[in-house]
């Protein structure tokens, strides 16, 4: 299973490509981290130039011109040394 490098609001750079070139729009800002498909990430981005939206992959991506991203922790299942995942007194529940 892939980790997502990049959250929702991040801003990343795409490689150039057949249908990409330096002078197109390659900046993107990424909307939402999407399921994994051929065993890669994939991301809803959005680009000020373009007028829509479109789905890319974690292997589109220019790795050294995009900073990676706060928003996603390194390992979201470890909090800390003894400190557990699950805490239930942050559990509400109504009266």
């Amino acid at each position: 299973m892939a980790k997502a490098l990049y959250g929702a609001g991040d801003v990343v750079v795409l490689k150039d490509g057949q249908l990409r070139t330096s002078r197109s729009a390659s900046t993107f800002k990424i909307l939402a981290v999407l399921p994994e498909t051929g065993g890669e990430i994939q991301y809803r981005v959005r680009s000020d130039v373009e007028g829509f939206e479109r789905r890319i992959a974690a292997g589109e991506i220019d790795v050294v011109k995009s900073a990676r991203s706060k928003h996603v922790p390194d390992d979201p299942i470890s909090k800390g040394p003894g400190e557990p995942w699950f805490k239930p007194s942050a559990i509400r529940t109504k009266k």
